[in-house]
């Protein structure tokens, strides 16, 4: 017998409304009449049934994630179904604004453990009031008419940290309803889409993936997202701390890895660097830079980091057919250089020049001249540094003899150091870079350099 359940709306007193879950064998076969909203779960959906147009207060508990958000599927009578996924803490509540009955807010029963629906009272009205334009930064169009605002800043100290996470991620273009950071976590939930027809370039490039993980917790991140290039590649892997367990692993993976340790100095830049010092990388025509960046040990707040980790890696090496159209762009363009992830090149529309710059300019400026390229290049990047590039446009950077010694020790700094500098000189010093990204047409965005302004 199918397992049933109804969030069942109950007036609980003349001001007030409430939900509950209750047992199948306490729930009628169909809804009761006047019923504003309720629940239908299956064994393998939770569902919210929104009856008539209005004003609701949804709360969610979801079961143990890393991830802070839920999938949720809308159903609308006459319209196909649409899939967001919605940010979440441990207890999230969210205003939801109906101009259409039949509404159905489907989950996978896995994802929660509580799942309800009321009617907005005049008493939520006051606590909402205060906090509008907070709220209204996070909300979700779910259909023409129907809005889902996450009111992170009355879910507790867990809401109020996802709600600073989430605003630091749309001043970089990923704002809650985009289509930068919805399609990010379509990725991350739902995993690669079906490979296209092979099409492999005609050359053959000696490749290498260049991967510093200062976190070895990501390794099996990594080590998935590398199982998928589909051609031959030597990794060497940067760690900062000696881990003989995890280099077994590596090596069990990809037998002819390196793993090498290098001091905490730099972030992934610094490593890198010495990579290109030590001649690890002459061999090759093209490297992926990788680095497992983090913004925090736990919480809402590694939603930064997780999402701009991932966003970068899927676009550089999300998929072997990924990997096929960015090596065939190199192919078809000896000019370009450089190719990243189209979201973090910057200056853009989210970060103009002023921020992409940040306190380097004057760094930036002094190692161009000291590679004998002043004023040659104009601003252009991939924040975060990770990318596809030609070895060989990579040779200015030996005549700036930079041991590891003179990168700054860690001490969480966030703008104006050596390694701030490169991130700006690695895109600066390439003739023409571009920008790409797995949901694209592959019509890659190119610029070449051109003076400083």
């Amino acid at each position: 017998m199918t397992d049933r359940t109804r969030i069942e709306t109950a007036a609980m007193s003349p001001d007030a409304t409430d939900t509950r879950l209750v047992p199948p064998d306490a729930l009628p076969c169909e809804p009761r009449k006047g019923d504003a909203c309720g629940a239908d779960q299956s064994s393998a959906l939770s569902e919210i049934h929104i009856h008539t147009p209005g004003r609701y207060i949804v709360e969610l508990s979801p079961t143990d994630r890393r991830m802070p958000f839920l999938r949720l599927n809308v159903r609308r009578p006459g319209h196909p179904d649409r899939v967001v996924y919605v940010p979440v803490t441990r207890r999230t509540s969210y205003l939801l604004k109906s101009r259409e009955g039949g509404l159905v807010l489907r989950f996978d029963r896995s994802d929660v453990v509580a799942a309800s629906a009321r009617p907005l009272s005049i008493r939520d009205i006051g606590a909402l009031l205060s906090r509008r334009r907070r709220h209204k930064r996070f909300q979700l169009p779910l259909g023409q008419g129907i809005v889902l605002q996450p009111l992170l800043h009355i879910s507790g100290a867990e809401g109020r940290e996802l709600a600073r996470a989430l605003g630091s991620l749309a001043g970089w273009g990923f704002g809650t309803a985009s289509d930068n950071l919805q399609k990010t976590l379509l990725r991350h939930f739902d995993g690669p889409p079906a490979e296209a027809p092979e099409r492999r370039p005609a050359v053959k490039p000696r490749i290498a993936v260049a991967l510093h993980l200062h976190y070895p917790d990501l390794w099996p991140e990594f080590e998935a997202l590398l199982a998928t290039i589909g051609r031959p590649f030597h990794l060497i892997l940067s760690l900062t701390q000696p881990d003989t367990a995890l280099a077994q692993r590596v090596q069990a993976r990809f037998p002819d890895a390196e793993v090498v340790v290098y001091d905490n100095r730099g972030r992934d830049v610094g490593p890198f660097i010495q990579l290109l010092r030590e001649g690890r990388l002459d061999p090759f025509d093209l490297i992926c830079k990788l680095h497992g960046k983090k913004s925090g040990p736990r919480g809402p707040r590694m939603v930064l980091g997780d999402i701009w980790r991932q966003a970068s890696a899927f676009d550089l090496i999300g998929s072997r057919d990924m990997v096929d159209r960015i090596i065939a762009e190199f192919e078809r363009s000896p000019e370009t250089q450089m190719i990243g992830s189209r979201r973090f090149r910057l200056p853009n529309e989210w970060k103009g020049e002023k921020a992409a710059w940040g306190e380097n300019r004057a760094m930036v400026l002094n190692l161009l001249e000291t590679m004998g390229m002043p004023s040659s290049s104009r601003l252009d990047f991939f924040a975060g540094t990770m990318f596809w590039v030609r070895r060989g446009a990579l040779e200015p950077l030996m005549r700036l003899d930079l041991p590891l010694a003179i990168f700054p020790e860690e001490a969480s700094q966030q703008d104006g150091t050596l390694q701030h500098a490169l991130e700006r000189v690695l895109g600066m010093i390439c003739t023409k870079i571009s920008g790409i990204a797995w949901d694209d047409d592959m019509t890659p965005d190119s610029r070449e350099a051109d003076p400083i302004g």
